[in-house]
């Protein structure tokens, strides 16, 4: 049994909680509700002969929340329902037995970045949890939000009379950040993450000496607007951003802007490595409980 959490990157949205058996996974992005998979043969390959192999894939089999319990999904009979039962109990169970330990360490070490013309790294793109994972397609346009209308809005874009939304786009602030970026983007680079803290490029072993930028996108720019657009979304993503690895003095900043989206910190806090400020998280969720009943 291997337990884990993985970044959700481009966009940032979170850290993926994971717990491995031999034969199934789960994930949580809140710690409340899993998704849990098992490993079966396909249908259509029951009716193949034996000599031309057979192709495992993972299959959604139950949700779980410590709330409400299991919700078994509904599997085609023709798969080995029996073997998927076992190893589904298998996996509930070792979820169970960790529930306590949450949040699970990061493990994806191996990080790709995106570097200005001097090198330095700028935003954080992908990461993975083995080297032999790096070498697939990647894309390496660097994402603020999601695609769809994402409510992220600047004030500091607002007060230079830039709207949040126009005639193309709902997502007009993210897509100036996401343009901005990518504008200083000159080069790619994936690099692993040492222990003792320090980091080598992956490709010949070299050590780094520049530091990365902790929040994942560099927060200093030549352009003072940029600088205060890049803030500005930092503070929107303050809920997500205290599930990582954080100095106290980041944290509790992140934490007081956090409360400006309660729901979200109500949503996420489980997974927080720690807090500092106690009362402001209650407050959140407060709040949240609050605009739910309304």
């Amino acid at each position: 049994m291997k337990r884990y959490a993985i970044r959700q990157l481009n966009p940032f949205a979170g850290v993926l909680q994971v717990v491995e058996t031999n034969a199934a996974r789960a994930f949580s992005e809140n710690g409340g509700l899993w998704q849990l998979q098992v490993m079966a043969e396909r249908p259509e390959h029951t009716w193949r002969s034996a000599d031309r192999g057979t192709q495992r894939q993972f299959f959604n089999w139950a949700l779980w929340s410590r709330d409400e319990g299991l919700h078994r999904v509904n599997a085609n009979p023709l798969m080995d329902l029996g073997g998927m039962q076992r190893a589904g109990d298998e996996l509930l169970e070792a979820v169970t037995a960790n529930i306590g330990k949450l949040p699970f360490a990061l493990a994806d070490r191996f990080e790709y970045w995106c570097c200005d013309q001097h090198a330095n790294p700028i935003a954080l793109i992908a990461s993975e949890l083995e080297a032999k994972h790096t070498g697939g397609p990647l894309e390496t346009a660097w994402r603020a939000t999601p695609a769809a209308r994402d409510g992220f809005e600047s004030p500091s874009l607002r007060r230079a009379g830039i709207p949040s939304q126009d005639a193309s786009s709902e997502r007009a602030h993210a897509q100036r950040l996401e343009h901005e970026v990518r504008q200083h983007c000159a080069s790619g680079l994936w690099v692993e993450r040492l222990d003792d803290g320090g980091s080598r490029r992956l490709d010949n072993g070299e050590p780094l000496r520049m530091p990365f930028p902790t929040l994942g996108i560099e927060t200093r720019w030549p352009d003072p607007l940029l600088t205060q657009l890049v803030q500005d979304y930092i503070e929107w993503l303050a809920p997500l951003l205290l599930m990582l690895p954080l100095a106290p003095a980041k944290r509790r900043e992140l934490e007081q802007q956090a409360l400006r989206r309660a729901s979200l910190v109500a949503d996420r806090y489980l997974l927080y490595p720690e807090i500092l400020q106690p009362e402001i998280i209650q407050e959140a969720r407060v709040k949240a409980r609050l605009r739910r009943a309304l």
